[in-house]
């Protein structure tokens, strides 16, 4: 089985989580037949390697535009070879919010899919938005290759709907929320009574250092930088609370000075904070998504502008307040009845700091709240597991 767009090497541990989570899936439905498929992974390639973490035998081929345009290449080649491709587009990349190569990549390495004439399944993804009608034609050209799409929130299946592929899409939910974690690790909550409130922070390079960033399409109403210097004023400033900041977007290499490290590290950022809020502890550099989810589910309450770390909050249990940059955040979080979400591309400072307030009056509600979402996102992942369990039957005959 090919899984497009799956890696076990990149410092986002978002996309490693959708990776394992996605592969644990496949492999249990493949056993469920009686056979251990291989997964071929094919993807980007960073500096970790959290392959340890994957279950089943797997190989890996990074995913580069010369490699997909040349029909003789080892990718090509392995797109023909594979009885099926699980394509999860990063979670979110099949849209033109990111930069434009990043988009190319995307609808190319479909068409290659579709040119090996082996079937393609989109995995449970964001879908859009497209903001020119370029990307919207190169989208209903890609979605036409496909068999069966999975929107992971309500709002993809609408623009499913609205470029005409209604038939070959279904509703479910994110595959992260399948993601395992170390229980043991987890927190009790008749543990809060006597001692601090642990309270875990994400901190979004890509939105912190906003001036860095390449992706021009991400749009705030919000100034992001200012916003968290007011959360941490106010967390730090309550002894009842005990902060931990939290990353889940690691470069592979340690910043000589945080303050100019990758745009992307939420780890830099999170140092550079410590030299300004001294008080708050920052947690490890995580080596897999297991390990981050393992720690964030340690945590009473969470909060995070990286929607995989909120994932890993919301399906350990563990209360979050989302603070999202996109309309995936919205998407997700409402087709699952959870109303803690904030939306920073619409909301003020002000605002945000003021549900932000609210919400941790009354972490018991939100914790309840918490939970019954979460029971609703693995009923809603159940359309997709059912799936996977009538095409990979169907495959099991050819190598029982």
């Amino acid at each position: 089985m090919g899984l497009l767009w799956h890696t076990v090497f990149n410092e986002n541990l978002g996309v490693g989580a959708l990776t394992i989570a996605n592969a644990t899936l496949l492999v249990r439905a493949a056993e469920r037949h009686g056979y251990r498929p291989v997964l071929h992974l094919m993807g980007s390639h960073g500096a970790f390697d959290y392959g340890h973490e994957m279950p089943g035998e797997h190989d890996f081929m990074n995913v580069q535009l010369k490699a997909l345009l040349n029909p003789f290449s080892r990718l090509n080649r392995l797109l023909r070879q594979c009885d099926i491709v699980f394509d999860i587009g990063g979670g979110d990349s099949f849209s033109d919010i990111y930069f434009g190569k990043r988009y190319w990549l995307i609808i190319l390495s479909k068409i290659a899919v579709g040119a090996a004439r082996t079937p393609l399944v989109f995995s449970p993804q964001t879908i859009g938005p497209f903001h020119t009608p370029m990307a919207r034609r190169l989208a209903v050209a890609a979605l036409k290759i496909a068999r069966k799409v999975f929107a992971r929130d309500e709002v993809s299946l609408a623009v499913l709907e609205g470029l005409g592929v209604a038939e070959k899409s279904a509703l479910t939910c994110d595959v992260a929320f399948a993601l395992p974690y170390h229980q043991q690790a987890a927190r009790h909550e008749s543990d809060g009574e006597g001692r601090p409130l642990k309270f875990g922070l994400n901190v979004s390079a890509l939105l912190y250092r906003t001036g860095r960033s390449p992706h021009s399409n991400v749009r705030l109403t919000v100034d992001y930088p200012a916003l968290i210097h007011s959360l941490l004023e106010r967390l730090t400033g309550d002894p009842q609370i005990d902060v931990h900041l939290v990353s889940h977007v690691i470069s592979g290499k340690d910043a000589p000075d945080p303050a100019v490290g990758h745009f992307e590290d939420d780890y830099a950022v999170a140092h550079q904070l410590k030299s300004l809020y001294p008080q708050v502890q920052v947690a490890p550099k995580f080596a897999s998504p297991v390990e981050a989810k393992s720690y964030i589910a340690s945590l009473d309450v969470f909060s995070g502008s990286r929607m995989h770390a909120t994932i890993a909050a919301i399906s350990s249990d563990t209360p979050v307040i989302p603070l999202g940059y996109s309309r995936k955040f919205n998407g997700l979080f409402e087709s699952i009845g959870y109303s803690y979400n904030i939306d920073l591309t619409c909301e003020t400072n002000e605002a945000v700091l003021a549900r932000f307030d609210a919400a941790l009056t009354d972490v018991p509600t939100m914790r309840a709240e918490a939970k019954a979402a979460s029971a609703e996102a693995r009923r809603r992942l159940g359309e997709y597991e059912a799936y996977l369990d009538e095409v990979i039957g169907k495959l099991a005959p050819r190598h029982v």
